[in-house]
């Protein structure tokens, strides 16, 4: 790898894209800012994106590859990437995005703004109808840690067009390094789903801001259940890490009594939609991701309990202050009603 030093390192985890490599990468290289390097991570594709990727390669000498044996998921690969990384901002970039000239550089202008910021999102708008929105951020319910879109499927008529206080998705996120390695990276635990909302979520506890960049424009392909089959994520893996996630970043991120009080709303939560799913639906699906999930967390908690421990030693942020901030306390009816009743996982 390629050991220039940069101001920027683009990070884009990939797991058989191939779809989608190749218009991402042409975006990315028409960027106006050429200060960067691309490091692609390709987590044990068993389609044509290596051979994509060396494509590309050998056009720009400033894409690199780290190819791993074996697929360990999002979040441990862009942590590896990290390590290779040379410059002081990384952007995580999926590889489903196409990007526009201009939004690396509004990325950085966001970041550079003040020192409290520690990361910021991309406005996402989506592939195919590229006038809507398909956010431009997200807040966590505070009873499950999932991200609540902002703006989602709204015609963008600027009505963003401004900095706020969010939780960012991966899709499209600048970090500061110092920050990142502030607050260790993502959490190879929970590996794929809600993994950067958790890593957000710690962030903002560490003190520092998550904000829009309004001016960084990304288009991101929404995808369905199916159209996720190519990265082995059935109903089931989707329910599991769902359920999983959840119950870690409840577990590590909230203070003692809400940690508690969350952590059994939570499961209660799961299994009901797990039963909603089965009744309505006639699918095991639900049930059986998240029964995976709950036994997988008790079999890891004392792990949990450690990353709780290192959490609460970078706390600034206490819960109170963030439930103002990003965490929205809203009843089960409200959420389902406003975010989820057009969902197929419930």
């Amino acid at each position: 790898m390629s050991r220039k030093k940069q101001t920027v390192s683009i990070i884009i985890a990939n797991y058989n894209g191939e779809k989608y490599l190749s218009k991402c990468l042409k975006s990315v290289l028409a960027s106006d800012y050429k200060n960067y390097e691309l490091i692609l991570v390709d987590d044990g594709s068993d389609d044509d994106s290596i051979t994509i990727i060396k494509k590309y390669c050998a056009i720009d000498k400033r894409i690199n590859l780290i190819e791993n044996e074996r697929n360990i998921g999002a979040a441990a690969s862009r942590n590896k990437a990290v390590r290779y990384a040379s410059g002081d901002l990384l952007i995580f970039l999926d590889n489903d995005t196409e990007v526009d000239k201009f939004w690396l550089n509004q990325m950085i202008k966001v970041l550079r703004s003040n020192e409290r910021v520690g990361a910021c999102q991309a406005k996402l708008l989506d592939f195919k109808m590229r006038n809507k929105f398909q956010n431009i951020g997200v807040k966590l319910w505070a009873a499950t840690a999932w991200g609540l879109p902002i703006g989602q499927w709204e015609i963008d008529k600027g009505q963003y067009d401004f900095e706020d206080d969010i939780v960012g998705i991966s899709a499209a996120l600048a970090v500061k390094k110092k920050i990142f390695e502030k607050i260790d990276g993502f959490d190879e635990m929970e590996a794929v789903v809600t993994e950067d909302l958790d890593f957000c979520w710690r962030i903002w506890i560490a003190g520092y801001r998550v904000v829009r960049a309004p001016k960084a424009v990304v288009y991101h392909w929404t995808k369905s259940v199916n159209m996720r089959e190519n990265m082995k994520h059935n109903e089931e893996v989707i329910y599991f890490h769902l359920t999983k996630n959840s119950l870690i970043s409840i577990s590590k991120n909230y203070e003692l009594n809400n940690a508690i009080y969350y952590f059994f709303y939570s499961l209660t939560i799961s299994f009901a939609r797990s039963f909603i799913v089965l009744i309505k639906r006639h699918k095991l699906s639900a049930l059986a991701g998240t029964l995976k999930g709950v036994v997988w967390v008790f079999l890891y908690f004392p792990s949990i309990l450690h990353k709780r421990s290192l959490i609460n030693r970078n706390r600034v942020y206490n819960d109170k202050q963030l439930f103002d901030i990003i965490l929205m306390r809203k009843s089960l009816l409200y959420i389902y009603n406003n975010y989820y009743i057009h969902t197929k996982l419930i």
